[in-house]
């Protein structure tokens, strides 16, 4: 048994130093990835800060793509209420509901990570429609509709994994899918114009407009939140669960400031592209080592044993 679980550590080790590596290589070969960091806009230093500024109104909204990328963004959302809903009502517990309205909640770290991380969201200037600002930055209300949404469908694809107790490498291909969903949802709505950018000297911009260090980082940091609501499900069950509500926006900021704070710092700088790059990967390292602990540390599993299932059970206080 011990042998079994040895072997299977040392090829999980050998399978992710190898993806690293083809990764590495992939950015130093491919000119047009190595070099992305002006590939959604182009970069303009502060002449008093010397950080990169944001495109404020040379990036005008496009009010009709905000309209329907919103109400495309709020029936994925509502899809997956759906589902968290059912489950709630199937299970006879609180949490799916907890964790949906939770995802809401996280609004508010959200527009600090964009804040910090170069992402840019158009504006309408028209007070009617104005969330709140951040150190004098507007944001409109649809940005809750869209952060919302990302939030529940990634983080509910992984708590359907634990509901399913699927193997430890099922929770991977769950980080996989939650990975792919946000690829899929930000290229779209990057392509689509007039609704948000990235700006900044932003690392691995693989298909020209999304900068993939978001998605380890982003998912691994709902991830935080959603292992711990799943350990303690039973203790978050029942009125319990508006805790979920505190949890998740708590979680999710702590885990993307952890994983992405070496992106953060050559975002609001100007190093060369190399330098740039290899913080991206930096940060998709910690985010991968964030996850692995999240598994060993909050679910008791071997993150590196792919096979194996969940052991411990919730935790009653």
């Amino acid at each position: 048994m011990l042998t079994s679980l040895q072997d299977n550590s040392t090829k999980g080790w050998i399978v992710t130093a190898f993806s690293l590596s083809v990764g590495l290589a992939f950015l130093m070969l491919w000119p047009d990835a190595g070099h992305a960091q002006t590939a959604s806009s182009t970069v303009f230093l502060d002449p008093t800060f010397r950080t990169p500024a944001p495109p404020n109104d040379a990036f005008p909204q496009n009010a009709e793509h905000v309209f329907y990328g919103t109400l495309f963004m709020l029936i994925a959302g509502l899809i997956m209420t759906f589902v968290a809903v059912f489950d709630s009502v199937r299970l006879k517990t609180m949490v799916p509901i907890g964790i949906v309205l939770g995802a809401a909640v996280c609004v508010f770290p959200e527009s600090i990570d964009n804040y910090l991380a170069g992402c840019f969201w158009s504006v309408s200037h028209d007070p009617d429609k104005l969330l709140y600002f951040l150190m004098g930055r507007e944001y409109d209300y649809y940005v809750a509709v869209m952060w919302w949404t990302f939030g529940t469908i990634l983080g509910y694809i992984f708590y359907i994994a634990l509901q399913r107790n699927v193997t430890t490498g099922g929770l991977w291909i769950a980080f996989g899918l939650s990975g792919v969903a946000d690829i899929l949802m930000e290229e779209l709505l990057l392509r689509y114009g007039g609704i948000y950018t990235y700006f900044g000297h932003q690392p691995l911009v693989i298909l020209g407009y999304f900068p993939w260090w978001w998605l380890f980082v982003n998912v691994s940091a709902i991830y935080l939140s959603i292992a711990i609501t799943y350990r303690f499900r039973e203790w978050l069950s029942g009125w319990r669960s508006v805790f979920i509500l505190a949890l998740m926006p708590l979680c999710y900021i702590g885990g993307f400031t952890f994983a992405g704070l070496p992106t953060i710092y050559v975002i609001q700088g100007d190093f060369s592209p190399l330098v740039t790059q290899l913080a991206g990967i930096l940060s998709c390292i910690l985010a991968l080592v964030q996850t692995g602990g999240i598994i060993y540390f909050i679910l008791g599993r071997n993150p590196l044993a792919f096979g194996e299932r969940e052991r411990l059970t919730t935790l009653k206080i």
